[in-house]
């Protein structure tokens, strides 16, 4: 299966934030121990990462080609809102129904589980036949949508059970 431009672009985005994951769960959660709110850390974590997504696209528009610098900011933004922001929002939101936590505890988890959930998101993708042939994009059939729709529940639903995992663990611990 050949990529274009576009999805060689949405590719390198969801694997950068598969590595960004852990980077930006782990500043915020640093960042929260000198905040009153764990959500005000992670909108500055956020902030910067947007920050350096936006340099990144103007780096593209002025070296490459403006085109490609409106290709990956849009591309970025996209999977940013489908593999960050709904995940870790939809996680706070099951975490506050399954728990006592509150709003920003809930959110707290499922932040510290996003990053599980993009490492076996990746994981998953690659799994048909590793990175250079045969990922799930080469897939056909009822194994494409199995492998689909496996992938959409644990981005979905990953930060919400991992971080359920991280606090039946701490709550025993503790």
């Amino acid at each position: 299966m050949e990529t274009g431009f576009v999805g060689a672009v949405a590719l390198v985005v969801s694997f950068g934030l598969v590595v960004a994951s852990p980077v930006v769960a782990l500043a915020a959660w640093a960042l929260s121990a000198r905040r009153d709110r764990f959500g005000d850390a992670l909108g500055t974590v956020v902030a910067g990462s947007v920050g350096l997504l936006a340099a990144g696209a103007v780096a593209l528009a002025v070296l490459v080609d403006p085109g490609a610098g409106l290709t990956f900011g849009a591309v970025a933004v996209a999977a940013a809102l489908v593999l960050a922001v709904f995940p870790v929002l939809f996680g706070r939101q099951l975490l506050g129904r399954w728990t006592l936590l509150d709003a920003d505890e809930a959110l707290e988890y499922a932040t510290l589980g996003w990053p599980v959930a993009m490492v076996l998101s990746a994981a998953l993708f690659v799994a048909p036949g590793g990175f250079a042939r045969y990922n799930v994009l080469f897939l056909e059939g009822l194994a494409a949508t199995v492998a689909w729709l496996t992938l959409v529940l644990v981005v979905t639903l990953g930060p919400a059970l991992a971080g359920l995992g991280l606090y039946n663990l701490i709550e025993r611990v503790a």
